[in-house]
């Protein structure tokens, strides 16, 4: 009876012995996995084909963003001649685009941080009303409606900005993301291309005066398809969350029996270095004066045109997609060059050819052709800065929502303030319309000495980290 006693209780110290084992196992393993996600990816190559399907989806969202941002241009003047205003009053439309859209990338920035798991339903509900705000917003005809219906616009626009990068980030990290940003940025220019020529037949002066609101009336619908694209991800998406928690319970059960686990989820740290936060800093800053000159150009290239050179309104209109077209042919050209190129190397080629285009245009502001030849010219060396500024800032920093935010406050501060600039100089008597193209050439300029330092700055910084790692 004592040999019995004696045999159970050694077999039951065995088993003891290896629940115990396989318990530190397991334990073992999830914090080397652990900490092996938190580690920097040095290389991003994986055997799993990306979806092409949902990045689709992802594109349109963008090419929808970008036929919203497209008609502003031309319409500009017919704002004005519709609710009887000057231009510099209409001026504050964009201004109040800029700030909502400052508003919406920082929403979209929490929002995908604190509800990673319903990017695709956010990234819904704000293209529905994107598609709602351009449907309304050609029937407005007092100032004040006007500017609350670009608002409703620019704040979702923001958030759809937003959410859009990240998810592709997020999607494709383990790929190079650099020509799928540039993709996402190609698609913008496509759709801002479009816009253009879409409304141009509505502005001949054989028109009827409210035909050009059959552009917008198109243009709204044409966001349709898109949201009922990523609104079915989302539904699948919400189903596979529901069966994973149902694995989950089932394994915590498992689990609870005698294997010791863990449910923290390995996540990205939110805390920078001084160095970095600086770096941050200095890349938003850039991004400020690069938007500012891209959007402010794009804005009033139809106005300038109009007044300065006496352009009809739909060959301004038709100049202003050549704008976009250039545009949108530049960040096509990006998707191969970013798989040869650095994102240093593009961003310093463009900005070189960025300041040769807008040099042409001031010295030889009177004349028409060259006023086609430079905003062409400009419109491909812009293309891929923003793309490749983005994927700069991802190979040296991890980038989060927040993080991406703080990036869409530069950009839309400088959407907001150097327009509204540019905007006034038309109007006054020095510089004059050709301010216009002043303030664009001198905004690239410093934003080309910027970068050059941020570049010193981030080299600095590595071979920093390199000698305190030996």
């Amino acid at each position: 009876m004592c040999d019995k006693d004696s045999k159970s209780a050694n077999e039951e110290k065995n088993i003891n012995k290896r629940m115990h084992s396989l318990s530190a196992s397991v334990v073992s393993l999830h914090s080397h996995v652990g900490s092996l996600h938190n580690e920097k990816k040095t290389t991003k190559v994986s055997d799993k084909k990306p979806s092409i399907i949902y990045f689709l989806a992802l594109f349109y969202a963008f090419l929808s963003m970008g036929f919203g941002s497209g008609l502003i241009g031309p319409s500009l003047l017919k704002f004005s001649e519709q609710m009887n205003t000057s231009l510099d009053r209409v001026v504050y439309v964009l201004f109040t685009r800029s700030c909502g859209f400052l508003a919406g990338t920082l929403v979209g920035g929490v929002l995908i941080d604190r509800f990673p798991a319903f990017g695709q339903t956010f990234l819904s509900l704000a293209i529905l009303i994107m598609c709602a705000s351009t449907l309304i917003m050609p029937f407005m005809y007092y100032l004040i409606p006007m500017i609350i219906i670009h608002l409703m616009w620019s704040i979702t626009a923001g958030v759809v900005d937003n959410l859009v990068q990240i998810l592709t980030i997020r999607y494709y990290e383990n790929f190079n993301v650099n020509p799928y940003l540039q993709a996402l940025h190609g698609a913008f220019g496509i759709g801002a291309l479009f816009s253009p020529l879409v409304i141009a037949p509505f502005l001949r002066p054989s028109s009827p005066i409210d035909q050009w609101h059959y552009a917008y009336l198109l243009i709204g619908l044409l966001h349709v398809p898109n949201l009922i694209w990523i609104l079915i991800y989302a539904i699948r998406d919400e189903f596979r969350r529901k069966k994973s928690q149902e694995i989950n319970l089932e394994n915590k059960e498992f689990v609870s029996e005698g294997i010791v686990a863990t449910d923290e989820q390995p996540q990205t740290s939110e805390n920078l270095s001084a160095g970095n936060i600086f770096i941050l800093s200095l890349i938003t800053t850039f991004l400020l004066l690069y938007v500012g000159a891209e959007t402010g150009y794009g804005a009033y290239l139809h106005t300038y045109a109009s007044l300065h050179l006496n352009f009809n309104k739909d060959i301004a209109a038709y100049l202003n997609s050549a704008f976009w077209a250039s545009f949108a042919f530049g960040r096509m050209c990006g998707i191969p060059l970013s798989l040869v190129f650095s994102p240093l190397q593009m961003i310093f080629s463009d900005l070189i050819g960025c300041i040769g285009s807008l040099t042409l245009l001031l010295v030889l502001n009177k004349s028409s052709l060259i006023l086609w030849i430079g905003s062409m010219l400009f419109g491909i060396s812009v293309a891929s800065i923003y793309p490749s500024a983005i994927a700069y800032t991802e190979k040296h920093l991890s980038i989060t929502g927040k993080r991406m935010s703080i990036l869409a406050i530069g950009g839309a501060a400088g959407d907001a303030v150097i327009p509204l600039l540019m905007g006034y100089s038309i109007n006054f008597k020095w510089p004059g319309r050709t301010g216009f193209v002043l303030i664009t050439l001198s905004v690239v300029i410093l934003a080309s000495l910027l970068f050059g330092f941020i570049a010193f700055c981030v080299r600095f910084q590595s071979k920093k980290a390199r000698h305190s790692d030996k």
